[in-house]
Order: structure tokens, then sequence, then C-alpha cells
């Protein structure tokens, strides 16, 4: 369920980056406002439920190798999934929908990027936006650390520790998906940074919350 959350917030950020870029090649006119009040949303979306779902996968594979680990019945894979989705897909969705709390404007356009949101620095703005990739991006490194240790230490008998859970993985399949989280990480993780702090530079300064005043324009 992580993946496939993780496959669905990628191909949105994918053909949502694609179809900007293509609009707004070498000019910023709006030309699309519809089309910029869904992306600038889609855009928020990603940036959280790419590191949820990443985090969802993390979670599964230390589990897999934790001591603690029992077979897994199908009333486990139902609650793993639901949490799962709930956490890639809620956490993003609320974020999307408590935009306009924090929001001083539709959208803006950039030459060559295309719709991008909107955003002044206030406490909503760092609780409801700013905040969430980094916790993910924290939690999801620090399962991956757990699941690591746990691999050097049970390295001879690792295929037996996967089999042990009794889940849907093979030795293969879970080198395959650790591979994948944790190049994600590799890659994700300074970027997530790099972001929130370009961020909160391009912010300005740091404003009290008025509704009135964010929205006056």
């Amino acid at each position: 369920s992580g993946a496939i959350s993780m496959g669905v917030w990628v191909m949105i950020a994918n053909v949502n980056g694609f179809v900007n870029m293509i609009t707004w090649y070498g000019d910023a006119l709006n030309r699309a406002p519809v089309w910029c009040d869904v992306s600038v949303k889609l855009r928020l979306g990603f940036e959280v439920g790419r590191l949820a779902s990443v985090m969802c996968i993390a979670r599964f594979l230390a589990d897999i190798v934790s001591p603690r680990a029992t077979a897994i019945t199908r009333r486990d894979r139902r609650q793993r999934a639901i949490f799962d989705y709930s956490v890639s897909f809620g956490v993003p969705l609320a974020t999307m929908a408590c935009h306009i709390i924090y929001q001083p404007n539709r959208f803006s356009i950039v030459r060559n990027v295309g719709c991008s949101p909107t955003s002044l620095m206030s406490w909503p703005t760092l609780l409801l936006r700013t905040i969430w990739p980094p916790v993910f991006a924290i939690i999801a490194v620090l399962y991956s650390t757990y699941t690591i240790y746990r691999l050097l230490r049970h390295r001879r008998n690792f295929g037996r520790v996967v089999a042990g859970a009794h889940s849907a993985l093979t030795t293969t399949r879970f080198i395959r998906l650790a591979a994948l989280s944790f190049s994600y990480l590799a890659i994700g993780v300074p970027l997530t940074v790099y972001s929130t702090i370009g961020n909160i530079r391009s912010s300005a300064r740091y404003l009290e919350y008025s509704w009135r005043y964010i929205h006056s324009s």
C-alpha cells in the first residue's frame, strides 16, 4: 500500500510538472487560471504525499525485520493498508484543503515552471505546510536506520527473518523495496531540507496571522 501510494503521487507530480512546463515554456502569461487553481493544490499534495508514502514503506520494512514480528494475517494487512492510505493520502488532502487559510493569492506563475502556490510566513503556514515534509522524512530515516541495523545484525539468516513474517515479500522483493526506499531518502531528504529552507526564506518575514490581512488582496 505504501508503494502504491508513492506510485500514485509520483505519477501526479510528473503529469502536473509536464503540463506546467509545456504550457508556460518561455513565458508566464495567465492563460489557464482554472488549471493553476488545481495544479497548486496538487503540488502541495505531492510535496507531502511522496514522503508520507516512503515513510509507510520504511515502516513496513522495519516491522518485517523487527524481533517482535509475527505472522502477518489478513486482518494485519487490512489494518496496515488503512493506516498507509490514511497517512499517504489523508495528510496531503488535508494540506491541500488547508491552503486557503494562509493563501494570499490564488497562485503565481513562474516562467518555464508554471503554476506555483503562494503563502505568507505565519504559524498556519508552518503547521499546515512547512513542517510535514521534514517530519515524514525524519521518521522514514529512523525506520530505515533501524531496518539497516537489523539487516546487518542478521545478515546470515536474513532470508529466514523475512520468511518468518509470512508476508507477500520474498527476499528479492524485500531488497528491491528497501533499495527504492533508501535511494529515495538519500535524494529526497536533502532536497526536502533544501526546499523547506528555501520556502521559509522566500516567504519573507514572519507575520502575525490575520485572515483579513492575508486575504485582503
